[in-house]
């Protein structure tokens, strides 16, 4: 993470990008050719709103001073004693050390000494009385009777008058060859009281020979501040003091863009470019993000935050996105709690490619919360912030444009982006939810598909840590990033492992991960013109699968059906993945490697056992029904046979909060491979003496089931 950046002025001319070393270089010439014929000191007020760069200039200018050796520059700070009744003081005192703090000759010498007995008539002081000229000449015994009780070095002072001091200091500065520069810098920053003692301080205390007075305030702050002490016209007595009165050139939108852009770089620094959408950027910038920042420190407040969470989120979302809703974070903060809150109303789409209910109340609910939250604006027009939340929300530009984006939402998942509800959550709460993939970590799970052997070991992690399902989901999402030289690593990998990946919940024939790997395998074979290199692929492998051979079975049985084999209409020539004879081989292939599992392996140590079964007798059928016949010798098997007929699915109905689960037995499907007849007095026998038998809560459910269907109290039907 890069540091976080400190609202702090630059220190010389070559850090400037806004161009104002010119104009600083204009004061400073300007005050080297200051000729002092009426041995007094000048006073230039910098006047400029808080963060408009005064601090920058005068340092500027300051940089060139330092240069000149007929100059003595010193900055006084006056915020840094505030609340400490002695201000002028220390303002006099830090004069002396600035004359003394070089071999400057005797005169200055003189100078600081004097000096150093100016600063102590005012060490006891909290606030001068007005000064005036009669004040200097009547010296200095009228002000310490108005503190009580007087200095103790008040005696050591009886001999000289504040006049006649001051008149001292004044005839060895005009001795003195060199011109004094000195910089009060943020006067504002002051109370007013305080801001009235630096103001009298220049007027009359601190009126010298060849001094040059750098002020540097909000004119407007400090004109409030003189009218309320002074009950008068602020801006007439300022006008009083101040000699030379210079605003500070403002700074240009270009300029604060062009800082904002300095500042994002290097936060980006190690962004790509395929992660960083400029057509996008350009879309956000435009539409609104651009009119979050007036000046340079909203462009500092603002970074210090996205540095922040850029830190927490780099590479897990979509780096656009963040940047957009840091913004609103930083400028627009009700609506960025609005949005967090409520993301029923930003996250996903209304409408998509299943689309077959009325969405209108939908739409017009999240139109009219949309509209409400106008109200929440701060910083950006209403119009600004439509255009952006359009830009970052596919449903607020569904209500808005009643447009339909097919597959937008499938992007947004991909890219990590807010209007995901995957990944919104994650913009606000900083951090990564174990289940999410980004798109950082799915570009790094892909590479390893460059050998098996890694991409095994990837999915059997993704598998372990629970996000295996997740991962089949998303991959979908990158097929046509893909090289086609990892196809064969990647089929072959989900082929093997395939029984590893936990089902979703689904019924009996909806095959929710046997689905999704098909598809995979689907999007990836298309993209491949040559029939021979697909067939090539799935042969392969099929005949090197080991630790599965559900997701075989399951493969063929697509095939088959895209050829019309289940009584249904043959896909289009062009839409078949393999040609006819081509599956003819891969469907021995696979024959044989039932033959061959089966022969090694229990139905039960498959978590689809019903798949293989219906295949197998596809593709042979006498085998698998004398394999099930010598499967079911004993009653215990005979159980173990009725269980794999079990199935579960979930559904909601009106009223309804949670999914209801609804287990449910298919009789019809067993017909296929047993004769009801040949089984019904076993399973009758086992009824009467259940407890005689190891069985749990799936046993008795498929032996009950079992007899009520046979004896017709529940109607057939295959599901």
């Amino acid at each position: 993470m890069s540091s976080l950046s400190v609202d702090k002025p630059i220190e010389k001319k070559s850090e400037d990008f806004l161009g104002r070393k010119s104009f600083a270089e204009t004061v400073t010439n300007a005050i080297l050719e200051y000729d002092d014929k009426n041995s007094e000191s000048l006073t230039i007020g910098l006047y400029g709103k808080w963060g408009s760069g005064k601090t920058s200039i005068i340092n500027m200018v300051l940089e060139d001073i330092e240069k000149e050796d007929n100059v003595i520059f010193f900055k006084f700070e006056p915020w840094l004693y505030s609340d400490t009744q002695q201000l002028i003081s220390h303002f006099f005192k830090d004069f002396s050390k600035a004359i003394n703090h070089k071999d400057y000759g005797k005169e200055a010498e003189k100078i600081g000494k004097e000096l150093e007995t100016y600063a102590t008539f005012f060490d006891t002081l909290s606030l001068i009385p007005e000064p005036t000229t009669s004040l200097i000449s009547k010296g200095i015994s009228k002000i310490f009777s108005s503190t009580g009780k007087a200095s103790s070095k008040w005696g050591k002072l009886k001999s000289k008058s504040l006049s006649s001091t001051k008149v001292s200091i004044e005839k060895h500065l005009k001795k003195f060859d060199k011109k004094i520069v000195i910089v009060l810098d943020d006067i504002d920053r002051l109370n007013n009281t305080e801001i009235r003692q630096i103001f009298q301080m220049m007027k009359v205390l601190g009126n010298f020979p060849n001094t040059i007075y750098i002020s540097s305030m909000d004119k407007m702050v400090v004109m409030d501040a003189l009218a309320e002490v002074q009950k008068g016209d602020g801006s007439e007595y300022l006008e009083k003091i101040i000699h030379v009165p210079i605003n500070v050139p403002s700074i240009s939108k270009e300029n604060v863009d062009e800082f904002l852009f300095l500042k994002l770089n290097e936060i980006l620094v190690d962004v790509g470019s395929e992660d960083f959408d400029q057509h996008y950027w350009g879309n956000i910038y435009h539409s609104g993000f651009k009119y979050f920042f007036k000046n340079i420190r909203d462009v500092i407040r603002y970074i210090n935050i996205l540095k922040f969470n850029y830190s927490a989120l780099k590479n897990e979302v979509n780096i656009i996105d963040l940047i957009a809703i840091t913004g609103f974070q930083v400028f627009e903060p009700k609506i960025y709690e609005l949005i967090k809150n409520n993301p029923e109303m930003f996250a996903g789409v209304i409408r998509d490619s299943s689309y077959s209910h009325d969405t209108s109340e939908e739409e017009k609910n999240i139109k009219a919360f949309f509209e409400d939250s106008y109200s929440q604006l701060e910083k950006l027009s209403e119009e600004n912030y439509l255009n952006i939340m359009e830009e970052l929300f596919i449903k607020i530009t569904e209500v808005h444009n009643n447009t339909t984006y097919m597959g937008a939402l499938q992007e947004c998942r991909k890219d990590g982006k807010i209007c995901s509800p995957e990944f919104f959550d994650i913009y606000f709460k900083l951090t990564i939810n174990q289940n999410t993939i980004s798109k950082y970590r799915m570009k790094i799970y892909i590479d390893t598909a460059s050998s098996e052997d890694t991409f095994e070991v990837t999915i059997k992690s993704l598998i372990d840590k629970g996000v295996g399902v997740k991962f089949l989901h998303r991959l979908g999402d990158y097929i046509d990033e893909i090289e086609q030289e990892k196809y064969q690593v990647i089929i072959s990998v989900l082929m093997n492992l395939g029984d590893l990946f936990p089902d979703e919940k689904n019924s009996m024939f909806m095959f929710g991960t046997k689905l999704d790997i098909a598809r995979v395998f689907y999007q990836l074979l298309s993209k491949l013109e040559n029939r021979e290199d697909r067939f090539n692929i799935l042969k392969k492998a099929i005949e090197n699968a080991k630790e599965s051979i559900t997701i075989s079975c399951y493969e063929i049985s697509m095939l088959m059906e895209s050829h019309g084999e289940y009584a249904k209409e043959a896909k289009a020539d062009s839409e078949q993945i393999v040609t006819i004879e081509q599956l003819q081989e891969l469907k021995e292939i696979l024959k044989n490697k039932i033959e061959t599992w089966f022969s090694s392996h229990h139905f039960l140590s498959l978590n689809d056992p019903l798949v293989v079964l219906y295949m197998w007798k596809k593709l042979d059928e006498d085998k698998v029904i004398n394999y099930i016949e010598e499967k079911v010798k004993t009653n215990d098997e005979l159980i173990t046979f009725l269980v794999i007929f079990n199935s579960v699915n979930y559904s909601f109905s009106s009223g309804d909060y949670t999914e209801r689960e609804n287990k449910k037995f298919n009789y019809t499907s067993i017909k296929d491979f047993i004769d009801i007849e040949n089984i019904l007095a076993r399973v009758e026998e086992i009824q009467e003496n259940i407890d005689d038998y190891d069985t749990n809560e799936e046993s008795k459910f498929s032996i009950k089931m079992f007899l009520e269907y046979y004896n017709g109290n529940i109607s057939e039907d295959r599901f």
